[in-house]
């Protein structure tokens, strides 16, 4: 019986160590996204599966790696 219970405390520890490397992972993209948004003056969110998107005009989300800015002569 010890045998199980050591897999088992095994099993836990490692889903934990994934949880809590899928968090940091998860803010530092997080954060990468809110310093590349700072300063466009577009609303920004993000998620897990859209990654970093900017709202160019209301509900309309696209990625910030779509994103170009052109300039007016």
């Amino acid at each position: 019986m010890g045998r199980d219970s050591s897999y088992t405390k095994a099993i836990i520890l490692f889903l934990i160590g994934v949880a809590i490397l899928f968090s940091i992972g998860f803010y530092a993209s997080k954060g990468v996204c809110d310093a590349k948004t700072s300063d466009i003056g577009f609303p920004h969110r993000f998620s897990l599966m859209g990654n970093c998107q900017i709202e160019i005009t209301p509900g309309q989300w696209i990625p910030l790696e779509s994103y170009y800015f052109q300039q007016q002569q």
